[in-house]
């Protein structure tokens, strides 16, 4: 403003158009100024609230987290149990040991499943914004792969094929030829002589082995990508607070 002032005193007085034109300028160059200052300070303000909406977000997604954690580690080892009674059940069939009563507990846990109960109400929020929120790009990338791809093939395997497995084809067999006193308790084959010569039964128990242990592995690769995304949700709001 110090030149707009210098050049109009030392234009002279027949020279108005310009002492004009001169005074419009300074005046939109202020105008601009300001414009611009505004919008930075809105932008700022804008950032300063995306940032708080993000922390509470990574913190919420973080308590979600530690639920799925628990739930997943459960399934391991409710796997681990269905694994081993189908085990155990086979190997007394292949042997041809005579039934007791150490068995029952494996003949009640040849059927089931599990399922991984996700809590994805940060996750959802998050959606709902806008994944642009996290600023963190490998932040943001390990969030959609864990949400969008990895909960998503489990959830399929778990209904599409372990599902179908249990409820289409070992549990008609089960009620068949077992009598279950207690669900994952007790059972006992009804005919235990003609259970060992059974190629269909036992056919149905390898089946649900392999199930079982891919299971197992699906589970802890989940389990491992929740530990290193609470790592970096950690490490994220550490650097930020």
């Amino acid at each position: 403003m110090s030149l707009f002032r210098t050049l109009r005193k030392n234009l002279r007085p027949e020279h108005r158009l310009t002492k004009l034109l001169v005074g419009g300028v300074g005046e939109i160059f202020m105008v601009m100024v300001g414009i611009l200052l505004a919008l930075q300070v809105n932008n700022w303000n804008d950032d300063r609230k995306d940032g708080v909406k993000e922390l509470k977000i990574l913190r919420e997604m973080r308590e979600n987290l530690d639920r799925d954690l628990a739930d997943c580690r459960y399934n391991i080892q409710r796997n681990g149990q269905l694994l081993h009674g189908n085990q155990a059940v086979l190997k007394q069939l292949d042997d041809r040991t005579p039934f007791h009563d150490s068995l029952r507990i494996h003949y009640g846990n040849i059927f089931g499943n599990t399922q991984l109960t996700t809590n994805t109400s940060a996750y959802d929020n998050l959606k709902s914004i806008g994944f642009n929120l996290i600023r963190n790009d490998s932040l943001r990338q390990m969030i959609t792969t864990l949400y969008s791809e990895r909960y998503t093939y489990l959830r399929n395997l778990e209904f599409e094929a372990d599902g179908k497995l249990q409820f289409d084809h070992i549990l008609p067999q089960l009620m068949a030829k077992v009598v279950v006193d207690t669900l994952w308790e007790s059972g006992q084959p009804i005919d235990p002589e003609a259970l060992m010569d059974d190629a269909s039964f036992k056919g149905l128990l390898r089946m649900n082995m392999f199930i079982r242990g891919y299971m197992i592995d699906q589970y802890q690769g989940v389990e491992q990508r929740v530990l290193a995304l609470q790592t970096m949700i950690d490490q994220e709001v550490a650097a930020r607070e």
